[in-house]
């Protein structure tokens, strides 16, 4: 199963996509806006097929409005603990917005990250809700 990484910077979102192995499998892709964001995932959809998972910080759930596109188009989201990122990050010295995106697609592949992951239903995030507190 194909993995695609996505990690926001301050301007755009980096998209990587890996393959089984770990080995990037297309070029680095970025997204500005929603509209590319849509595009972006209708690529990863139309090269890598719809079981392509997508693996996110879980910060960017309620902060980028890719995870509701991907939700509404049926991929598989996964959400990784902002610390658990953080500490691969730093400790692989990851400098680039390519490789931090390579880094969290390459997380399903490794057995003690991939019990870190937390799977998005669509019935369990909806943009519209308010949290309570």
């Amino acid at each position: 199963m194909a993995a695609c990484g996505l990690w926001r910077s301050k301007h755009r979102l980096v998209a990587v996509v890996v393959d089984d192995d770990g080995r990037i499998e297309s070029t680095i892709l970025t997204a500005t806006d929603d509209e590319e964001r849509w595009a972006l995932l209708e690529y990863v959809d139309s090269v890598h097929g719809l079981d392509c998972a997508l693996v996110i910080p879980d910060d960017m759930l309620k902060a980028d409005a890719i995870c509701h596109f991907a939700l509404e188009r049926g991929c598989d989201l996964w959400a990784a603990p902002r610390p658990l990122v953080e500490a691969i990050r730093r400790a692989a010295h990851l400098a680039t917005d390519a490789r931090v995106a390579a880094m969290l697609a390459r997380l399903p592949i490794v057995p003690g990250f991939r019990a870190h992951l937390r799977r998005i239903d669509r019935g369990a995030y909806d943009r519209r809700q308010l949290s309570l507190l």
